[in-house]
């Protein structure tokens, strides 16, 4: 008989999942595993007469942040802000990191859409905290759009675009803030 090692094949199957399913910089869920998650939470939510709320965030003024003190510093508030961001969302939740300053938040099984204001406020409080780097501190806010299954729509693209949408209505209305879809967005965006 032959016996094969198969040690090297197998963590190179897992380094291929770990890098489809999680964003290399902060290890929070990458694109592709937040879609299926939201998929999943749809489901749940519509066999059992909940909601989903899909929160988008932006990281207000971040360029600057680049620019003024490099991207290492950047690279290190990005996963400061991961981990603040961690701290809020329950175990039962998805958070994703889309790219650059940019991340989401899917809160699934909810029974009242009223659950999500005081969760955005949190978040809201634990980014805004000063972030220690060296010497120095920086502080930083997000704008958050909030879309929800199934009133703004019912699969994960129209969640996300309507919450990208809303998050920039929230940038409009002096950022560190956040905003619901309505409709009427999507009439004064045309």
């Amino acid at each position: 008989g032959v016996i094969n090692d198969i040690t090297e094949r197998k963590q190179y199957e897992e380094q291929l999942e770990r890098q489809n399913n999680q964003d290399a910089l902060t290890g929070l869920a990458s694109r592709n595993l937040l879609k299926d998650r939201t998929a999943l939470a749809i489901a749940f939510a519509n066999r059992h007469g909940r909601k989903v709320a899909l929160l988008f965030l932006d990281l207000d003024h971040f360029k600057r942040i680049n620019d003024s003190i490099g991207h290492g510093s950047g690279d290190t508030v990005l996963r400061v802000v991961a981990a603040r961001l961690a701290g809020c969302v329950r175990e039962r939740d998805t958070l994703a990191r889309l790219g650059g300053d940019e991340f989401v938040v899917v809160l699934s099984d909810l029974a009242n859409p009223l659950d999500v204001s005081p969760m955005a406020d949190k978040i809201l409080h634990a980014i805004v905290q000063p972030i220690p780097l060296g010497d120095r501190e920086v502080s930083i806010a997000a704008s958050i759009g909030v879309s929800m299954y199934p009133e703004d729509g019912g699969d994960y693209d129209t969640l996300l675009r309507n919450a990208d949408t809303a998050m920039y209505r929230a940038k409009e209305a002096g950022r560190n803030a956040f905003r619901f879809y309505t409709a009427d967005m999507n009439v004064e965006a045309m």
